[in-house]
């Protein structure tokens, strides 16, 4: 299988989207049930499977997007699950750069296998990290990180620490900078809700979280396009993202952007930057975690 990505827009040929069979939520992950502690909704979520509303309306927006996907001719793969598992979000595990596929050390105990669900990557040159056994360990989700080309843009948060950032640079050698990005409320656990780049110079971002001198030294002449607000999706029981899930949104080529059909002003917004907007649904983005961005793993862009 070719892999060869080096930025999140490029024009997309293979991804992997994820699936919601046999997920469920974590019994025993201690860093899950500390995000959950963090958390100051008032209800608590449960454990195990959820109700069988929420996996028909995910599995049919997953499958409308791979739909959407292979009718523009991008090889789709899905993951291969049997047990219980997480993989709603395939971008959290797995970080393409370049032609190497790497294994995170993610924080998550839980998703510590969930490579084993794709074993069409057996033959790349894949690279796992070593599990991360303490605090000090290098820690990160393919999720904390942005493509930029020859720079990757690393979020500091819960789920990624300055150790992973360094493991990271020694894997990827003197072909790409990893630049540790820390302004973002370490709560924001992954970065594609703040922050996604949609062309070589062009990028998207919550203005409720990032101001123009926050943002890194090498982006400050890119166009900028401000979110300031997005519209809540419902979600069940207890919403494992914000509503700010709603601007995670993936670039199918440097003109093209697939949004959330609810997300209306968010779409006006692009297409007044001349962007070309597909909409679909993704109705249980807030209680899954993930909107389109989070779904997809880029295998391979030109």
């Amino acid at each position: 299988m070719k892999v060869y990505t080096t930025n999140e827009y490029g024009l997309l040929k293979s991804v992997i989207v994820g699936c919601v069979e046999n997920f469920q939520w974590p019994q025993n992950d201690n860093e899950f049930d500390r995000g959950i502690a963090r958390s100051t909704y008032p209800t608590m979520l449960t454990r195990g499977p959820l109700p069988t509303s929420v996996y028909e309306e995910a599995t049919q927006d997953l499958n409308k997007l791979v739909d959407i996907l292979t009718q523009r001719n991008i090889e789709v793969h899905r993951p291969v699950t049997s047990n219980p598992h997480w993989a709603y979000s395939a971008r959290d595990i797995i970080l393409t750069v370049g032609d190497r596929v790497i294994q995170c050390p993610t924080p998550f105990e839980s998703r510590a296998n969930e490579l084993q669900m794709y074993p069409f990557l057996n033959d790349c040159k894949l690279i796992k990290a070593p599990r991360p056994t303490k605090q000090s360990d290098p820690t990160f989700d393919a999720a904390n990180v942005l493509k930029f080309g020859d720079k990757l843009l690393y979020s500091l948060s819960h789920s990624a620490n300055d150790a992973g950032a360094e493991w990271l640079q020694q894997q990827v050698g003197n072909e790409y900078e990893v630049i540790k990005w820390s302004v973002v409320d370490h709560d924001i656990t992954h970065i594609d809700s703040t922050l996604l780049t949609l062309n070589e110079n062009t990028v998207i971002v919550n203005a409720t979280r990032v101001k123009e001198q926050d943002l890194p030294e090498f982006m400050r002449d890119y166009k900028k396009i401000w979110i300031e607000d997005v519209v809540p999706r419902d979600f069940h029981q207890f919403p494992y993202a914000s509503k700010w899930i709603g601007m995670n949104i993936l670039s199918i080529d440097p003109e093209t952007v697939l949004v959330d059909e609810i997300q209306t002003g968010l779409k006006e917004k692009l297409e007044a930057n001349n962007f070309n907007v597909i909409t679909t649904s993704m109705r249980q983005s807030r209680t899954l975690g993930g909107g389109f961005h989070c779904v997809t793993c880029d295998l391979e862009r030109e």
